[in-house]
């Protein structure tokens, strides 16, 4: 009796301790997934409201292949004449830390203090996607520069690194560059075109499948390395509640 008694309380505790961690795998990931892309969409939105007003030719939320067989998610693409622009948004204020090289950037609000990864090298990451997906099309010669758009009253105390720029001053440049009176070459306009057909996120047109949307979005959040964490958790977490759900019913 004593025996059997202790066997139900340890699979009774396992259960508990199976359910504790399947929960926050879900609570995890509903954070790690829902709260970046909130956060990041609001600032993408932004940054495309102004590209628009600035009449430059966009496109947003781009998904391409990445390295190693994986996405990357490039925020804005702008076509210029001579070449393409990449921006990556880091529309973070008050004082920000960070070198070029560093993994980890700060941000300083007063009393408030956050570390966030470098937008440098995610900028990178996408350049090499970018150019990688032109090598495709053939366009690898094409002009592919990048920058970093921050908001116009954000500080850096120790010196604002290369490739960073304000929204407003850098959107004026590029509308001062694309306003020089030239038509896009022939192969920028080839190489955009060959961008756009190899958006893995982007909207084909027609009715599609029923499929479609659901698999657009979870390019998206797979594209980024913070949102595809979260994704691995939801999936991981809803798996082990399905595990425990089938498990106690065969236990009844």
């Amino acid at each position: 009796m004593e025996q059997s008694l202790i066997l139900w309380a340890t699979d009774v505790l396992w259960g508990l301790l199976f359910a504790v961690v399947a929960v926050f795998l879900l609570v995890a990931g509903v954070y790690m997934t829902v709260g970046p892309a909130l956060r990041q969409g609001r600032a993408e939105r932004r940054v495309a409201r102004s590209l628009h007003k600035a009449g430059l030719t966009c496109l947003n939320d781009l998904v391409l292949k990445g390295r190693h067989g994986g996405l990357c998610q490039i925020d804005h693409l702008v076509r210029l004449p001579t070449g393409l622009v990449v921006l990556e948004t880091c529309m973070r204020s008050g004082r920000l830390i960070g070198r070029r090289g560093a993994r980890v950037w700060r941000q300083d609000l007063g009393l408030e203090i956050y570390h966030f990864g470098n937008p440098l090298l995610r900028l990178n990451r996408a350049m090499t996607a970018v150019r990688a997906a032109l090598a495709e099309a053939d366009a690898e010669d094409l002009t592919v520069t990048g920058q970093v758009l921050v908001p116009g009253r954000t500080q850096f105390p120790r010196g604002r690194p290369e490739g960073v720029a304000p929204l407003g001053p850098f959107l004026q440049e590029l509308r001062a560059a694309d306003a020089d009176g030239s038509a896009p070459s022939a192969s920028v306009e080839q190489a955009w075109t060959a961008l756009h057909d190899a958006g893995l996120a982007r909207h084909r047109g027609g009715p599609g499948s029923w499929s479609a949307m659901p698999r657009r979005a979870l390019r998206r959040l797979m594209a980024d390395q913070r949102t595809a964490t979260g994704v691995v958790f939801l999936g991981a977490g809803g798996l082990m509640l399905l595990a425990l759900a089938v498990g106690t019913g065969l236990m009844a």
